[in-house]
């Protein structure tokens, strides 16, 4: 279980979170959802260690290995979405180019440099890399921005069937991506 215990974050001096605490079993699905600004991706920088809070403590993470799709995409911009994944995986799985066909990329682009790709397609990349590392917790950051609605239905069937059995923490604003997630409801600070 991830607990996060009375956690507090300000940037400039203005406060994002205070005494925000929160646990995650493993194996859950959860979706933060809330107005801009009241930090949901802050918590997510939090979890990943990318931030360290001003208060509180997170509990849980030690010895866990994590994976990602932020909300930009931080893709080498001069190699394929294969080469891509096997930057962050260290060898290429071998389900890379099948998965990278099921997100609905066309096989003659991954050929091609992910600098070629429009912008649907590099977020898919972005998925598979993440959905490809080694992980025991996923954190998405508006993983669907950009997809059309059939496209997003089969990334976020494959992000399922990638994470059963695995903790997932979404962010997004749209209620029909929270489906099947324990929904969690984060308010601003006034």
């Amino acid at each position: 279980m991830i607990a996060m215990e009375r956690l507090s974050k300000a940037y400039d001096g203005k406060p994002v979170l205070r005494d925000f605490s929160l646990r995650v079993e493993a194996g859950e699905h959860l979706c933060l959802m809330g107005p801009s600004g009241c930090g949901k991706t802050t918590l997510l920088r939090l979890l990943m260690g990318l931030e360290r809070p001003d208060g509180g403590s997170i509990t849980g993470l030690e010895g866990l290995r994590m994976s990602a799709v932020f909300q930009e995409d931080r893709l080498l911009e001069h190699l394929t979405a294969a080469e891509n994944i096997r930057f962050v995986c260290g060898s290429l799985p071998e389900e890379t180019e099948t998965l990278l066909l099921r997100l609905g990329l066309e096989k003659e682009s991954l050929s091609r440099p992910v600098r070629e790709f429009s912008g649907g397609m590099k977020r898919r990349a972005a998925i598979a890399r993440a959905l490809l590392a080694a992980f025991d917790v996923l954190f998405l950051d508006e993983p669907y921005k950009g997809l059309d609605a059939d496209t997003k239905k089969a990334v976020q069937d494959a992000v399922g069937e990638y994470t059963r059995n695995k903790t997932v923490v979404l962010v997004t604003h749209d209620p029909a991506e929270a489906e099947g997630y324990r929904l969690v409801e984060m308010k601003p600070l006034l």
